[in-house]
């Protein structure tokens, strides 16, 4: 009787056991699959922003180059009025229309990646969530004041195919169609003369230099020449 009972001790022990082995395992294996999807979208996230970086710091780049030289350098002062006033105006408005045109080309491919755990491009993707909440914000008025949809509707008309790959259309292009830009740059026009929206420009300009400081990895093809207003 003993005997029986420790045999069926013992297996009883062994049963247990085998299930603790089996569902650590199974704990292990669920952490190390888990693991692995997570590097192979942090490695698809790093090649995404690989493929959008150059393109993605030239826009921000000039976009804040403009804003510097509205802040600083008296730029509407000199050409926003006169000949050459309406291409000082187009000119801004194509700069900002091609920042939210490539924010928008990363973002329709960024989004399907999760929330990426990469240290650059979760930097990146919180650089161009601040971009855009200092331009919807209302907190220093209405002026040059776009809402997130609105920028990316802009953004949105800014982008065509060829080859297919996506791409920001060319200043040319982009000057021949005043049906869609049209009201737009009258806008720009009224948000720039309004002082209001100095203080706007200017928290997005230091932002758009860190975003290209972010994306210009190694420091030479645009952070030498970058100054906050």
């Amino acid at each position: 009787m003993a005997a029986a009972w420790i045999g069926f001790a013992g297996g009883v022990i062994a049963a247990v056991v085998s299930a603790i082995v089996a569902v650590r395992q199974s704990r292990v294996e669920a952490d190390v699959q888990a693991g692995l999807l997570r590097l192979e979208r942090d490695l698809d996230a790093e090649e995404v922003l690989k493929r959008y970086r150059e393109p993605l710091a030239a826009a921000a780049f000039d976009l804040q180059s403009r804003l510097y030289n509205i802040l600083r350098k008296e730029f509407l002062e000199r050409f926003g009025t006169g000949p050459l006033a309406d291409e000082a105006m187009w000119t801004t408005l194509f700069r900002m229309a091609q920042y939210f045109g490539w924010t928008e080309i990363l973002r329709r491919d960024i989004q399907f990646l999760s929330f990426p755990e990469d240290d650059a491009t979760r930097r990146v993707a919180h650089l161009q969530s601040e971009i855009t909440r200092r331009f919807l914000t209302d907190a220093p008025g209405h002026a040059l004041m776009i809402w997130s949809d609105e920028q990316r509707a802009l953004g949105e008309r800014m982008i065509l195919s060829a080859d297919g790959k996506l791409m920001c259309t060319g200043y040319a292009a982009f000057r021949d169609r005043d049906d869609a830009f049209g009201p737009w740059r009258r806008r720009v026009e009224e948000g720039l003369s309004d002082p209001a929206s100095r203080e706007r420009l200017r928290e997005v300009q230091h932002l758009l230099c860190e975003l290209v400081e972010s994306l210009d990895e190694r420091r030479v093809r645009y952070t030498r020449d970058l100054e906050r207003a």
